[in-house]
């Protein structure tokens, strides 16, 4: 198991970043939630997994929202080998997510998968 702290860098192809690519994951996508997180999820041609996140300023200031985007980012990671390919992602956090450690992201993360049923 990878500690937090130590996610490598994803790869710019496994990355969303681009405005277009969310809203096509959005309009076309599926979604799970819980209280403090959602995941959209839709196939994609490339056959592999890319991930984007969202965190509103109304979760909170900068420091707030970067810590979640590096806790989200890693949790993922870590389930990275689980997870079927093909596939864009994108979580959003909740306005009740700044509570979360990095146990509950990774809690969050492979409850969401599960409920997709996105795990190999």
């Amino acid at each position: 198991m990878v500690t937090p702290g130590h996610c490598e860098r994803a790869p710019r192809l496994e990355r969303l970043r681009k405005n277009d690519q969310f809203k096509k994951v959005y309009r076309e996508g599926k979604s799970a939630a819980t209280g403090r997180t959602v995941l959209f999820y839709r196939k994609n041609e490339d056959g592999v997994n890319r991930l984007g996140i969202s965190v509103s300023k109304k979760v909170g200031k900068s420091v707030v929202r970067h810590r979640l985007k590096r806790l989200y980012r890693e949790a993922f990671f870590v389930c990275k080998d689980e997870i079927k390919e093909g596939f864009d992602f994108v979580i959003i956090a909740r306005r009740t997510a700044p509570g979360l450690d990095y146990h509950g992201a990774l809690r969050e993360i492979r409850k969401l998968l599960a409920r997709g049923n996105l795990i190999k």
